[in-house]
């Protein structure tokens, strides 16, 4: 009899033991998928970036995570020569360089060699790939894909919805004509460069209500034969420097011109034209439509 109770009391505890055992495991469970959750979410966040991209590095500095880049190219615009270093031209990376870097995230467009590509990807660094855009909705889509990506995302999402609403105002703002003007990008001199559809440089043309004189083009090179053949009503040239002013002074000489004789020829800022955010963007289109429609 002692026995038979030796027996159950023994059971009765393992029981107690068992439900005891199975609450605890459950939320130590818990806890460990809490852990590896929170540690997904950081480790894809990442902590050094080196950006091959003028316009993303624009866009880092816009997302206020300017502490995050480490690289970039010498065709970036940096606030301060000290927020990062120099690794990349146009094309050519310092592969060694970048690499002393220790960067966890390698922002890279069509221009940059897959070969490059490939080195950090060998070596366990991660890379994204953000493509020239094809239009204003690819910028804002850029902006928020990267913000995502930096753990901005909230911050990027604001400042596509207050592009968006700027443009729609100015887009309000354009006169409706009988006949839309005729305008010319130059974004090239030597050789001659225009703005082609499937740019985003073609969205200034449209939301400003004009019409591109290279519409039909399916590459941006051009003679200036053809330019002065299709009689631009407004011409904006985007290049750097003294080059914009020597080609301004250039296309003044063909008095002939529409675009010279309604004193119709500017010259823009090429970073805010050439390579913009989505608030470059709107800040561009209204000094556009300001200069086409004024008197």
């Amino acid at each position: 009899m002692e026995r038979a109770k030796f027996q159950f009391s023994s059971r009765r505890h393992y029981a107690c033991f068992m439900k005891k055992y199975r609450i605890e495991s459950k939320k130590n469970l818990l806890t460990i998928l809490l852990v590896c959750i929170a540690f997904s979410v950081f480790a894809g966040t990442p902590k050094r970036i080196i950006s091959l991209v003028p316009s993303v590095t624009k866009s880092i500095y816009l997302l206020e995570a300017e502490d995050l880049m480490v690289g970039c190219t010498s065709f970036c615009l940096l606030k301060k020569p000290a927020d990062a270093q120099i690794v990349a031209s146009a094309v050519q990376v310092n592969l060694e360089k970048s690499i002393l870097l220790k960067p966890d995230l390698v922002i890279a467009s069509t221009l940059t060699n897959p070969e490059t590509l490939k080195s950090f990807k060998k070596l366990g660094i991660e890379t994204m790939m953000l493509p020239y855009s094809k239009s204003y909705d690819d910028l804002c889509s850029q902006l928020q894909q990267l913000g995502e990506k930096i753990g901005k995302k909230e911050l990027a999402d604001e400042i596509v919805n207050s592009s968006k609403k700027k443009i729609e105002e100015l887009k309000k703002r354009v006169p409706k004509l009988d006949k839309k003007p005729k305008l010319f990008l130059q974004i090239g001199a030597n050789p001659l460069f225009t703005a082609v559809p499937n740019t985003f440089m073609q969205d200034f043309i449209e939301f400003a209500g004009g019409v591109n004189i290279a519409s039909e083009f399916k590459i941006g090179s051009i003679t200036r034969e053809k330019v002065l053949v299709s009689n631009p009503d407004v011409i904006f040239i985007l290049l750097m420097g003294t080059l914009s002013a020597d080609e301004k002074q250039s296309w003044e000489r063909y008095k002939n011109l529409n675009a010279v004789k309604n004193n119709k020829v500017f010259v823009m800022d090429q970073e805010k034209t050439c390579s913009p955010t989505p608030l470059l963007f709107a800040d561009a289109l209204e000094e556009m439509i300001d200069k086409i429609y004024s008197e």
